[in-house]
């Protein structure tokens, strides 16, 4: 506020200087005798002027911003409340994002060789299983619509395109991303790797976030799972279930999500 009320100060100083520079009085006073320096003159005041009176008019804009958020920048106590929970939250999870695309880009452009499996058990249930190298890929995929495992073989950039399920999760992830659903649980060896396990529990949350979860999933809905990633937060060993609930509580769906990526 303080800042405000010198802002203005300063504007009634420019508003002066305004005036006198304009000298509008002692300008009708004057009689030109030449018509021609007299069209320059009204020329030139008229440009001085409305740079003058353009400036007061954006100044006088920024000094209301500056005084609107000078008598309201004082956060209240709700929001400090929100504020403090989730630096407290990211302080104890200290977790980088769990990158789905990581796990995509490393079918697409294989660093090394490993197995990859995914499984969607659901209403649209879905299974992929593959030996993955930089040079191939063997694999194969089941889902609903198909009578059977369908098997493909050839180069990553060729078949890569049969291991995409792991998609399904985005909105999963979306939805708990960097909020206290997700907690750091210590570090592991899985699947050949030094990986950081987290657990994801939809039931942790501020009452914010369980409003979010209680929109997306349905009152009485939840994820709950583990994720183990490597250094890029990328997934080489993922469970989770999901639940969802229509308004009344009843179950509506149910979905369990099994990942692997195994060194070889």
């Amino acid at each position: 506020m303080k800042r405000a009320i010198e802002f203005l100060s300063i504007l009634e100083a420019a508003g002066a200087d305004v005036r006198r520079h304009m000298n509008i009085s002692n300008f009708g006073e004057r009689q030109l005798c030449c018509e021609r320096l007299q069209r320059r003159k009204a020329k030139r005041m008229k440009s001085r002027s409305d740079r003058k009176w353009a400036f007061l008019r954006d100044a006088l804009i920024a000094a209301s911003v500056l005084a609107v958020v000078g008598c309201n920048s004082a956060p209240s106590k709700t929001e400090k409340n929100i504020s403090q929970q989730k630096n407290a939250a990211t302080a104890t999870n200290n977790a980088p994002d769990i990158d789905l695309n990581c796990v995509i880009n490393h079918i697409q452009s294989p660093p090394e060789s490993f197995h990859y499996s995914f499984k969607d058990e659901s209403s649209n249930s879905w299974q992929e299983e593959a030996d993955v190298t930089p040079q191939t890929i063997n694999g194969s995929f089941t889902n609903n619509f198909v009578p059977g495992p369908q098997a493909f073989h050839g180069s990553p950039r060729e078949v890569s395109s049969n291991l995409m399920a792991i998609g399904r999760l985005a909105s999963a992830f979306a939805l708990v991303r960097n909020s206290p659903a997700v907690l750091r649980e210590g570090t592991e060896k899985v699947n050949g790797y030094d990986t950081v396990k987290y657990s994801i529990d939809t039931a942790r949350g501020t009452a914010t976030e369980q409003g979010l979860y209680s929109a997306t999933l349905g009152k009485g809905g939840f994820e709950k799972g583990t994720v183990w990633t490597i250094t890029e937060g990328c997934p080489v060993k993922l469970v989770l279930d999901e639940e969802l609930h229509s308004k009344d509580g009843s179950v509506t769906g149910k979905a369990h999500y099994e990942e692997a990526m195994v060194r070889k």
